[in-house]
């Protein structure tokens, strides 16, 4: 770990790079940085949520807006136009989640199996998870929505 890093109030873990939220909204970033992952955007500050792809970071900043970068050959790191309203992420191997304000959900990136895919109609969700080539949705009734790749039962 960093020598020195201390405030540390929230963590991530992409394929081979690693975040840090501080307690006052900075990001710090190390390990692999080929595609650039590691390398916290200028002036990158307000941050209340960070998350970690293969080869992409996430930022959530605390205004509802979310901050991508990294390798984006598949559209990982473009955030779709005029999203806002976000209160959590979640980043797979090279696709992301948001959680809106209104319990509905934004995807993008890698869509090869239909990670990216939202199922029409999904509302109500309390909390996301992103897995490599699957997605999770939490709905406020407890129960639990899934979808993307399913060769091991993972969106079943």
């Amino acid at each position: 770990v960093l020598a020195g890093l201390k405030d540390v109030v929230g963590i991530a873990a992409g394929g081979y790079h690693s975040l840090a939220l501080k307690g006052d909204g900075a990001v710090v970033a190390w390990g692999d940085n080929w595609y650039g992952q590691s390398t916290v955007p200028a002036g990158l500050s307000g941050v209340v949520g960070i998350a970690a792809g293969d080869a992409h970071s996430l930022a959530l900043k605390g205004d509802g807006t979310v901050v991508a970068w990294g390798w984006n050959d598949y559209g990982q790191s473009t955030v779709p136009a005029g999203l806002n309203g976000v209160v959590s992420i979640a980043a797979g191997a090279v696709h992301n989640l948001a959680l809106k304000s209104d319990g509905t959900v934004v995807a993008w990136g890698w869509n090869t199996y239909g990670q990216s895919t939202v199922p029409a109609g999904l509302s109500d969700v309390v909390a996301l998870a992103a897995g490599e080539r699957h997605s999770l949705a939490l709905k406020g009734d407890g129960t639990v929505v899934a979808w993307g790749w399913n060769k091991h039962g993972q969106s079943t």
